[in-house]
Protein backbone atom coordinates (compact mmCIF):
# COMPACT_ATOMS: atom_id res chain seq x y z
CA UNK A 1 0.00 0.00 0.00
CA UNK A 2 1.40 3.65 -1.01
CA UNK A 3 0.24 6.45 0.42
CA UNK A 4 0.47 9.66 -0.81
CA UNK A 5 -0.29 13.33 -0.19
CA UNK A 6 -1.20 16.12 -2.96
CA UNK A 7 -1.87 20.07 -1.82
CA UNK A 8 -5.31 20.89 -4.18
CA UNK A 9 -5.44 24.47 -3.94
CA UNK A 10 -9.05 24.24 -5.44
CA UNK A 11 -10.54 22.93 -2.66
CA UNK A 12 -11.71 24.82 0.66
CA UNK A 13 -10.27 25.25 3.83
CA UNK A 14 -11.20 22.62 6.10
CA UNK A 15 -12.20 20.20 2.68
CA UNK A 16 -10.31 17.02 2.48
CA UNK A 17 -10.89 14.43 -0.90
CA UNK A 18 -9.93 11.00 -0.51
CA UNK A 19 -9.33 9.00 -3.93
CA UNK A 20 -8.12 5.47 -3.46
CA UNK A 21 -7.01 3.75 -6.01
CA UNK A 22 -6.25 0.21 -7.33
CA UNK A 23 -6.75 -2.27 -9.99
CA UNK A 24 -10.40 -3.27 -8.99
CA UNK A 25 -12.51 -3.05 -5.85
CA UNK A 26 -12.12 -5.09 -3.36
CA UNK A 27 -13.61 -5.95 0.51
CA UNK A 28 -9.73 -4.40 1.59
CA UNK A 29 -11.40 -0.91 -0.19
CA UNK A 30 -14.91 -1.11 1.35
CA UNK A 31 -12.89 -1.75 4.81
CA UNK A 32 -10.73 1.59 4.12
CA UNK A 33 -14.08 3.53 2.97
CA UNK A 34 -15.65 2.36 6.09
CA UNK A 35 -12.99 3.21 8.16
CA UNK A 36 -12.61 6.52 6.79
CA UNK A 37 -16.00 7.90 7.42
CA UNK A 38 -16.07 6.84 10.97
CA UNK A 39 -13.21 8.96 11.34
CA UNK A 40 -13.49 10.98 14.48
CA UNK A 41 -16.43 8.98 15.40
CA UNK A 42 -15.77 7.14 18.85
CA UNK A 43 -17.93 4.18 19.77
CA UNK A 44 -20.17 5.34 22.88
CA UNK A 45 -18.78 3.83 26.14
CA UNK A 46 -22.42 2.58 26.78
CA UNK A 47 -24.94 1.54 24.74
CA UNK A 48 -28.52 1.92 26.27
CA UNK A 49 -30.99 -0.81 25.55
CA UNK A 50 -34.99 -0.34 26.36
CA UNK A 51 -36.79 -3.55 27.36
CA UNK A 52 -40.20 -3.90 28.61
CA UNK A 53 -39.94 -1.57 31.92
CA UNK A 54 -36.35 -1.41 32.39
CA UNK A 55 -33.37 0.39 30.25
CA UNK A 56 -29.97 -1.02 30.16
CA UNK A 57 -26.81 0.81 29.95
CA UNK A 58 -24.32 -2.07 28.74
CA UNK A 59 -20.35 -1.63 27.76
CA UNK A 60 -20.36 -2.76 24.43
CA UNK A 61 -17.27 -4.96 24.82
CA UNK A 62 -19.52 -7.23 27.11
CA UNK A 63 -22.26 -8.11 24.57
CA UNK A 64 -21.81 -11.24 23.22
CA UNK A 65 -24.39 -11.81 20.27
CA UNK A 66 -26.94 -9.75 18.89
CA UNK A 67 -29.32 -12.18 17.57
CA UNK A 68 -33.13 -11.50 15.66
CA UNK A 69 -35.43 -14.25 17.19
CA UNK A 70 -38.92 -13.35 15.41
CA UNK A 71 -39.57 -9.75 16.37
CA UNK A 72 -37.10 -9.43 19.26
CA UNK A 73 -33.85 -8.23 18.80
CA UNK A 74 -31.90 -10.52 21.99
CA UNK A 75 -28.49 -9.18 22.99
CA UNK A 76 -26.58 -11.78 24.80
CA UNK A 77 -24.08 -10.71 27.54
CA UNK A 78 -22.36 -12.97 30.10
CA UNK A 79 -25.01 -12.36 32.51
CA UNK A 80 -27.86 -11.86 30.86
CA UNK A 81 -30.35 -12.26 27.75
CA UNK A 82 -31.92 -8.64 26.93
CA UNK A 83 -34.85 -8.59 24.50
CA UNK A 84 -35.70 -5.26 22.60
CA UNK A 85 -36.97 -4.14 19.77
CA UNK A 86 -35.06 -2.97 16.61
CA UNK A 87 -33.44 -3.53 13.47
CA UNK A 88 -30.09 -5.56 13.42
CA UNK A 89 -28.35 -3.18 11.13
CA UNK A 90 -29.46 -0.06 13.09
CA UNK A 91 -28.77 -1.63 16.43
CA UNK A 92 -24.86 -2.63 14.85
CA UNK A 93 -24.98 0.76 13.60
CA UNK A 94 -25.73 2.06 16.89
CA UNK A 95 -22.58 0.16 18.35
CA UNK A 96 -20.32 1.93 15.61
CA UNK A 97 -17.90 -0.75 16.65
CA UNK A 98 -16.09 -2.61 14.20
CA UNK A 99 -15.86 -5.74 16.80
CA UNK A 100 -19.36 -6.28 15.65
CA UNK A 101 -19.62 -8.66 12.32
CA UNK A 102 -22.75 -9.37 10.97
CA UNK A 103 -22.51 -13.42 10.50
CA UNK A 104 -26.06 -13.96 9.12
CA UNK A 105 -29.28 -12.21 8.12
CA UNK A 106 -30.33 -12.31 11.90
CA UNK A 107 -27.04 -12.42 13.52
CA UNK A 108 -24.19 -10.51 14.62
CA UNK A 109 -20.84 -10.94 16.76
CA UNK A 110 -18.47 -9.62 19.28
CA UNK A 111 -15.28 -10.86 17.63
CA UNK A 112 -13.49 -10.34 21.02
CA UNK A 113 -15.94 -13.46 22.41
CA UNK A 114 -15.19 -15.33 19.51
CA UNK A 115 -13.70 -18.87 20.94
CA UNK A 116 -13.76 -21.33 17.81
CA UNK A 117 -15.37 -22.21 14.93
CA UNK A 118 -16.90 -25.68 13.39
CA UNK A 119 -17.99 -26.49 10.39
CA UNK A 120 -21.66 -27.12 10.42
CA UNK A 121 -23.79 -29.74 7.75
CA UNK A 122 -25.49 -26.79 5.91
CA UNK A 123 -21.98 -25.69 4.63
CA UNK A 124 -21.26 -22.48 6.68
CA UNK A 125 -19.53 -22.37 9.91
CA UNK A 126 -20.75 -22.39 13.64
CA UNK A 127 -19.62 -19.79 16.08
CA UNK A 128 -18.60 -21.04 19.70
CA UNK A 129 -18.47 -17.88 21.43
CA UNK A 130 -18.31 -17.26 25.55
CA UNK A 131 -20.76 -18.70 27.73
CA UNK A 132 -21.17 -20.93 25.28
CA UNK A 133 -23.09 -18.95 22.75
CA UNK A 134 -23.55 -20.59 19.50
CA UNK A 135 -24.66 -19.24 16.34
CA UNK A 136 -24.70 -19.88 12.79
CA UNK A 137 -22.65 -18.53 10.48
CA UNK A 138 -23.72 -18.11 6.77
CA UNK A 139 -21.87 -18.47 3.46
CA UNK A 140 -22.30 -15.61 2.75
CA UNK A 141 -21.24 -13.59 5.37
CA UNK A 142 -18.34 -16.51 5.60
CA UNK A 143 -15.61 -14.84 3.91
CA UNK A 144 -15.93 -11.39 6.13
CA UNK A 145 -15.12 -12.77 9.47
CA UNK A 146 -12.53 -15.24 7.67
CA UNK A 147 -11.12 -11.91 6.65
CA UNK A 148 -11.21 -10.10 9.62
CA UNK A 149 -9.85 -12.72 11.47
CA UNK A 150 -6.52 -12.66 8.72
CA UNK A 151 -7.26 -16.31 7.73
Amino acid sequence: MQIHFQKNEHLNDGDIEIILSAKERSLEIDELIAFLKSYRSLPPAVVPIKSDDHVYLIKPENIILIDVTGSDLMIYTSDKVIPTKGRLYAFIDKLNNPDFIQVSKHAALNINHLESLETSFTGGMTAILTDKVKTDISRKYLSVLEHRLGL
